[in-house]
């Protein structure tokens, strides 16, 4: 993060809260505008994401983030996450907000799933204590049967065909 963005107390100039049922609309226009979808097929299953649990972050003025998860037994599931606004740990401050939550909720298990060109999400999640689980390979393939929009490549050129399941490595108690 840089210095320009903390004020003067050392915080950030968003703040970071749970969505809201009022939220929906936005979470919705924000989706459609940066996936072209308000829905995400992760490991075959359909997501609507302005119908899911979440954090989301703000600076007072618009949306800069939002990180939605579904919750099923004692498993917590990242299904987006997704920062507007670069380098400004956003993501960062989302990501940790789940985190604190599937402690809070001392759930067995958090994770993720993210595809393979992706390398950036790869790179930002292993950061912040995940690691690899699982290779699903070419479950991008099934999942563009219900989602024909996903692409092909990603703006790289990278083929875009499985899904890399992370999980979270709870520190110690």
């Amino acid at each position: 993060m840089k210095k320009e963005e903390l004020l003067e107390d050392g915080r950030t100039d968003f703040s970071i809260r749970p969505i809201m049922k009022k939220d929906q609309k936005q979470i919705e226009t924000l989706a459609l505008k940066h996936w072209g979808e308000k829905t995400m097929i992760v490991h075959g299953k359909k997501y609507d994401l302005t119908t899911l649990q979440g954090f989301l972050a703000d600076d007072s003025i618009r949306i800069i983030g939002f990180a939605t998860f579904n919750t099923t037994g004692g498993t917590m599931e990242i299904i987006s996450l997704d920062s507007f606004e670069e380098n400004r740990g956003v993501g960062s401050e989302l990501l940790a907000a789940v985190i604190r939550l599937s402690m809070v909720k001392k759930m067995d298990r958090l994770c993720l799933t993210t595809t393979n060109e992706n390398l950036r999400a790869l790179e930002f999640y292993q950061k912040r204590g995940f690691s690899l689980t699982e290779l699903r390979v070419g479950a991008v393939n099934k999942a563009r049967k219900l989602k024909p929009s996903i692409p092909l490549l990603s703006p790289d050129g990278i083929r875009i065909e499985h899904e890399l399941e992370l999980d979270y490595h709870c520190p110690l108690p």
